[in-house]
């Protein structure tokens, strides 16, 4: 069950990762239309992986059981 849940959660976090790495470029500098830059592994590849990332490890974590 926990892997499925982490699954899910690293799958529809996709998209607002993509979203948050275009809103990354453009804030650090990039421009439409201009050559790729060395630097742009931040914005591109780390902001977006981190958020996948650990939406994923949110998914795979044990919950602790609700003690009443």
């Amino acid at each position: 069950m926990r892997i499925m849940r982490g699954l899910v959660f690293g799958t529809v976090s996709l998209l607002p990762a993509l979203f948050a790495g275009i809103a990354a470029y453009f804030v650090f500098g990039g421009a439409a239309g201009d050559d790729w830059e060395a630097w742009m592994y931040g914005p591109c590849y780390l902001v977006p992986g981190l958020i996948v990332g650990g939406s994923l490890y949110l998914g795979l974590r044990d919950e602790e059981e609700i003690k009443q």
